[in-house]
C-alpha cells in the first residue's frame, strides 16, 4: 500500500503541511510513516520509500547533524522528510533547502501546534483505505474477466463506491513494462520484494493518470502490466488518446527507463463483453511487441489484418499453415545458427527491396542477395513474387499472436 506525495497533499486534513523544498520528487510513493529523533537511527530504522518525522529534538541548530539526517534518508531511499517546526527548530535551514532541491527529495513544515498523532493517524489512515479500495478493485475486475462470479446487478452495486452510479460501456486498456527485465538488469534488483516494489510504483503511477475527484480508477496488476477498466467513457467525455499519453507521462515521470506500451480493447455496452475487450487489449498488445514498437499504444480497432486471424478459433489450423512458412525457416536457424527468418521477416516488411533491407540489417547489399537466394532454396519458393511474400508475412503474424516457438512435423 502506497500514496504518491501529490495526492497526499490533496487531503483537506493535510492542510496545515506545507512544501518547502523537493517540489520535483512530488511524484514519489509513501509506503509508510516513521518518527525519527535521532539522525543516528536512520540507518537502522528508516525504509525505502517512508516518510520520516523530526521534532528536532536532537538536531536543534547542529547544521552537522541536519545535513546528516537528510543525506542518511537520501542513501535510504526515504520517501521525503517532514519537519516539526515551532519549538526545537524555527524552519528548515537554507542548507537543508538546498540539499533537497539538488536531489528533488521532498521537505516539508508542519506546526508545533497541531498533533503529530493527528498527522500520523490521517497519513496511515488513507494509506489503510487506499490499500482496501484497491484490493477491492482488483477483486471486482478480476471477477468480471476471468471468474463470472458477480452478477451485472451487483457490478453496479459495487462500482458505486468508485463514483459511478450506472454501467453504460466498459472497455480494457492493458498498460505493460516492455523492458522490465533490462531495467532490473541494470539497477542489479534481483530480491523479490524489491521487484515487486518497482511494480507498485508502475501501479500507482498508471493509477494516478487515472484519479479523478469523482471517478477512481478499477484495476489490478497482472505480472508487469496494469489491467484498467474504463467506465462509461462516452457519458464522461473521455478522450483514450489522452489517457494513454497520461499513462505513459506519469510512468515516466517516476520510471523514466522504463518503456511502456499500451493496448487498448473495444468499448461494449454488455457487462459480460467485458472479457472480450480484454482478449482485444492482450492482442493489441501483443501485435506491439512482435513488431518490436516499444513505448506506443495500438487500438484493437487499428490492427488490421490482424483482426482476421484473431477470429479464426481453430489453433491446430494456425499451426499448421505457421509450420509450412515460418516455422519452417525458425527450425533451420535454430539447427544451424542461422538468422534467415529474421532476414526474410525484415525483407518482406520492406517491400522485397534489397537496398532498404541491407540498410535496415547493417548487411552488405550482395552479403543480402546471398541471403535471400539460399532462403529461396530452403523455402522453395520465389521471393520476387508478391503473393509468395505475403504468404510468409501471414505466418509472422499468427507467430505474433501465438506462442508457437518450434516447428513442429
Amino acid at each position: 500500500m502506497s500514496v504518491r506525495f501529490d495526492q497526499l497533499l490533496r487531503l483537506p486534513e493535510l492542510k496545515e503541511l506545507k512544501l518547502v523544498s523537493g517540489s520535483k520528487g512530488l511524484n514519489k510513493i509513501v509506503r509508510w510513516v516513521h518518527i525519527i529523533e535521532n539522525p543516528d537511527d536512520v540507518a537502522e530504522y528508516a525504509q525505502s520509500d517512508e516518510l520520516i518525522i523530526v521534532t528536532g529534538v536532537q538536531i536543534l541548530n547542529s547544521k552537522h547533524a541536519f545535513t546528516n539526517l537528510i543525506k542518511n534518508l537520501m542513501d535510504k531511499k526515504a520517501a521525503g522528510l517532514i519537519v516539526n517546526v515551532g519549538k526545537y527548530v524555527k524552519k528548515v535551514p537554507d542548507y537543508v533547502v538546498n540539499i533537497s532541491n539538488e536531489n528533488d527529495f521532498p521537505v516539508f513544515e508542519f506546526p508545533w501546534e497541531v498533533s503529530l498523532t493527528d498527522l500520523t493517524r490521517i497519513i496511515c489512515g488513507d494509506l489503510v483505505k487506499r490499500q482496501l479500495e484497491e484490493g477491492s478493485s482488483q477483486d471486482l475486475l478480476m471477477s468480471a474477466i476471468f471468474f463470472n462470479t458477480i452478477t451485472v446487478e451487483n457490478f453496479i452495486q459495487r462500482i458505486s463506491n468508485y463514483g459511478y452510479s450506472s454501467f453504460d460501456s466498459g472497455r480494457i486498456i492493458i498498460a505493460s513494462m516492455d523492458n522490465i527485465q533490462q531495467y532490473l538488469n541494470s539497477k542489479n534488483i534481483k530480491d523479490e520484494q524489491d521487484i515487486l516494489h518497482v511494480k507498485d510504483i508502475f501501479s500507482r503511477a498508471v493509477n494516478s493518470s487515472l484519479w479523478e475527484s469523482s471517478f477512481r480508477p478499477i484495476s489490478f496488476l497482472q505480472n508487469h502490466s496494469i489491467v484498467l477498466l474504463i467506465i462509461n467513457e462516452k457519458s464522461r467525455a473521455i478522450n483514450l488518446k489522452g489517457i494513454t499519453d497520461s499513462i505513459r507521462r506519469s510512468s515516466k515521470e517516476v520510471l523514466p527507463e522504463i518503456n511502456v506500451s499500451i493496448g487498448v480493447g473495444e468499448a461494449y455496452s454488455e457487462f459480460s463483453d467485458i472479457k472480450k475487450s480484454y482478449a482485444e487489449a492482450e492482442k493489441a498488445l501483443k501485435i506491439t511487441k512482435a513488431q518490436e514498437e516499444l513505448d506506443s499504444t495500438i487500438f484493437y480497432s487499428d490492427i488490421g489484418v490482424y483482426k482476421l486471424i484473431t477470429e479464426i478459433e481453430n489453433t491446430a489450423l494456425l499451426r499448421k499453415y505457421y509450420d509450412s512458412t515460418v516455422g519452417k525457416l525458425k527450425k533451420y536457424d535454430e539447427q544451424n545458427n542461422t538468422d534467415f527468418s529474421k532476414i526474410l521477416y525484415v525483407f518482406i516488411k520492406e517491400n522485397g527491396n534489397l537496398i532498404q533491407t541491407s540498410q535496415k540489417l547493417y548487411l552488405h547489399r550482395n552479403t543480402l542477395i546471398y541471403k535471400v537466394n539460399k532462403i529461396q532454396e530452403l523455402i522453395k519458393r520465389d521471393l520476387s513474387n508478391t503473393d509468395v511474400r505475403f504468404e510468409f508475412y501471414m505466418g509472422y503474424l499468427i507467430e505474433a499472436l501465438n506462442d508457437f516457438t518450434t516447428y513442429e512435423k
